[in-house]
Formats: structure tokens, C-alpha cells, sequence
């Protein structure tokens, strides 16, 4: 329904409501009801009503049109607009309750406004938690991102604790603190990472998040892994480790020479089978 279409029925409604009271005036009074008159009240009376009563459709479609667009400052206004709509709705509504009931025309346009209403409400309930995820997420980016100065900072104590055995309760309780800010670590990890399913939008700016994450959790792992070691098996574990080192590189040392040695063997089992052939192009015949 269009805005020149509504101006048009309430030019129609004013001149029918004029029309009617210079009938009315003109007639002389009389003791008996006049069946067209009263016919003409009725319409005019069901024309008012639906002016007004779609009045508040317009409006309450203007809301469904601008929320869209609108900023996170607007929305709260936009909700109060929408109360205010619906109360002057609901009055109006059961004053005229009766009227209404007895017209399809007027029912429709209720069933019409109930369902802008419900579009306004549903859109201004997703545009909210758009809004509400963007704050979340961001939270949760700064969150992951800014870990790295306080990792450094909490693994350097550790291994200076794990080298005095006398530090060792000091070590269990920075165990203990590392183990509660991974654990929020965690949970701002998650829930970026639900956000970022639930809004695409914010795909590229998880990867940085999840590789921050997988960064963070090995670190976590190494401290929680620290204990003190007498200097003895501190060395032992460095040899030990060396000597892993030592046998994986042997190992791939190993592996390259025989995938060195087939290699070779195959391109003289090439040589072999063109030297054959071309023995036999030269073969004399009879």
C-alpha cells in the first residue's frame, strides 16, 4: 500500500464524512431513523478506522525498512519506537475491537500490522546479536593475541625455578597460574571460534587467532612438562636428545643413500635396455 494510494482513500474518507454531514444537515429532523443515514455513519465511521489503523501499519513498516541499515546506538531506539507503536495500537484496537471483529477488510489489516511487528521485533533481535558476536569476537581476538608477552615473561620464571630444587614450590603455584589463564585462553578461543562459524565474516581473522592458540598451548604444555633435575640428568637428557638427533639424521642419511643407490640403479638398467635395442636395429640381414 502504497503513501499516494493511503492520501487518496484519506481524501475520500473526508469528503464522504462531508458529503454526509451537509445530507445530514440538510434533511429536517425527523423521529424516525433514516436506514441511509445511519448506513453512511457506519461507512464513514469504518473508513476512520481504517485510516488510523493503517497509520500505525506505515509506521511500524517504516521501522522494518531502517533497521537494516541501523547503527548498535539506534537499535535501542528503534525497540522503544516500537513499544511506543504498539501501545497506541493496542488502545486504539480495543476501542474499536468491535467494529473491527465485524469487517474482514479492517481483520486484515491487524493480521498484516501483527506480522510487520513480528519482522521488526525478529529483525532488530538479529541485527542486536550481530552486534553483540562483532564485540565478542573482538574481545576474544585481543584477548588471544596479546598472550605472547605474558607466555615469555611466565616461561622464563619457570626454568629458573626448575633449575633450583629449593624453587620448586614456587614452580607448582606458577603451574597453577599458567594452568587458569590457559584455561581463559580456552574459552576466548572458543568462543571465536563458534562466532566464526556462525559468521563467516570473521573466517581470516580466526586463522590468526587458531595459529596464536596452537602457539600459546605448546608453550603451556613445555611449562607444565618443567621439574627440577639434579645437573646430572639435565646433562643425561641433553645426550639423550643429541644422540635422537644423531640417530634420525643417520636414519635419513640412510634413507637418501638407498633412494640414491635405486635411482642410479634404474638409470643403468635404462642404459642396458637402449644399448640391447640398439643392437639389435644393427643386426646385419640376408
Amino acid at each position: 500500500m502504497g503513501k499516494w494510494s493511503r492520501w487518496l482513500r484519506g481524501v475520500v474518507t473526508l469528503g464522504a464524512f462531508l458529503i454526509g454531514c451537509s445530507v445530514v444537515w440538510a434533511e429536517e429532523p425527523s423521529s424516525q431513523s433514516n436506514p441511509g443515514q445511519e448506513q453512511l455513519v457506519d461507512e464513514m465511521q469504518r473508513l476512520e478506522i481504517e485510516s488510523r489503523m493503517l497509520s500505525f501499519y506505515d509506521q511500524m513498516h517504516a521501522l522494518s525498512t531502517d533497521i537494516s541499515h541501523s547503527a548498535p546506538d539506534k537499535l535501542t531506539e528503534a525497540n522503544q519506537q516500537v513499544t511506543t507503536i504498539d501501545t497506541k495500537w493496542n488502545a486504539y484496537y480495543q476501542a474499536r475491537q468491535s467494529v473491527i471483529a465485524d469487517d474482514d477488510s479492517l481483520l486484515q489489516i491487524v493480521a498484516n500490522y501483527q506480522l510487520v511487528k513480528q519482522t521488526v521485533l525478529d529483525s532488530i533481535a538479529a541485527k542486536q546479536h550481530y552486534f553483540d558476536a562483532q564485540k565478542s569476537f573482538a574481545e576474544a581476538e585481543a584477548f588471544c593475541l596479546a598472550q605472547d608477552s605474558i607466555y615469555q615473561a611466565l616461561n622464563k620464571k619457570a626454568v629458573e625455578y626448575s633449575l633450583v630444587k629449593s624453587a620448586a614450590p614456587q614452580l607448582e603455584q606458577l603451574k597453577g597460574e599458567e594452568q587458569s589463564l590457559f584455561a581463559e585462553v580456552q574459552q576466548q578461543y572458543e568462543t571465536a571460534k563458534n562466532l566464526s562459524q556462525e559468521f563467516p565474516v570473521f573466517q581470516p581473522r580466526f586463522q590468526q587467532i587458531e595459529e596464536k592458540y596452537i602457539e600459546l598451548k605448546n608453550r603451556s604444555e613445555k611449562i607444565q612438562a618443567l621439574e627440577y633435575k639434579p645437573w646430572i640428568e639435565r646433562v643425561k637428557d641433553y645426550l639423550y636428545s643429541l644422540a635422537a638427533v644423531a640417530m634420525i639424521l643417520m636414519f635419513i642419511n640412510m634413507v637418501q643413500a638407498k633412494i640414491k643407490t635405486l635411482k642410479q640403479a634404474r638409470e643403468n638398467a635404462k642404459k642396458l635396455r637402449e644399448a640391447l635395442h640398439k643392437e639389435e636395429d644393427d643386426y646385419p640381414t640376408i
